[in-house]
């Protein structure tokens, strides 16, 4: 199920979920594990989302998995060969961003270039300089982003996603959780933790205010 709003998460989360269930005639107790999208994000998102998660996998003692935000993204797109680029909005004039590769051949798979990180534009551009072929951009981000790489790359080397590839689908999520199972089929609700990529803002101004690191 797909709802995109950005505010009141924690009021509609497990109503959908419950819905969601019910629609599917599956009971909870017939869960094989649970996957949350784990960050990069917003940092309310990725708690409010985390904790479900958590709580559902002890509550049911089956195994979490914590998704990579930006791996999920990139699976939308599944041309081999292809180049993927995934983008959210970090505020601050930074994006949350990594690079994919999907592998020419079976089984397809995606191999990280560009491990993910808190870039600003200019920054992103010049390390994606090496690459000769197109890259395709996807991802919330692209809403404030699109004009900018239109103007910086040239028009044959970014190929910007249409909206419905700018969302990161609950599906992909639990893809990649899947495969993580069949990787960890004893993954933990205590190993399932956010990955914000940098600190929360409050923790920045706090230790500005007290003179220490920014």
């Amino acid at each position: 199920m797909t709802l995109n709003i950005k505010k009141t998460h924690s009021e509609r989360l497990m109503p959908l979920l419950d819905q969601m269930l019910t629609e599917s005639g599956i009971e909870r107790e017939q869960l094989g594990a649970v996957a949350a999208a784990a960050g990069p994000g917003s940092f309310t998102g990725l708690r409010i989302g985390i904790s479900t998660a958590r709580a559902l996998a002890q509550a049911l003692k089956i195994p979490a998995l914590p998704v990579c935000t930006l791996e999920a993204l990139a699976e939308a797109v599944p041309t081999p060969g292809a180049l993927i680029c995934p983008l959210l909005d970090a505020r601050r004039n930074q994006a949350y961003t990594a690079l994919y590769k999907r592998s020419a051949e079976p089984p397809f798979k995606l191999e990280t270039l560009i491990a993910p990180a808190a870039l600003a534009l200019d920054e992103l551009i010049d390390s994606l300089s090496g690459f000769d072929q197109p890259i395709i951009f996807l991802g919330e981000g692209l809403q404030t982003y699109a004009p900018a790489l239109a103007e910086k790359l040239p028009a044959n080397r970014a190929v910007l996603a249409p909206a419905p590839f700018r969302l990161c689908k609950a599906s992909l999520v639990a893809l990649c959780g899947l495969r993580q199972l069949q990787e960890n089929p004893q993954a933990g609700y205590l190993e399932m933790m956010p990955h914000y990529l940098r600190r929360p803002e409050a923790e920045r101004l706090a230790d500005e205010r007290l003179g220490g690191s920014k």
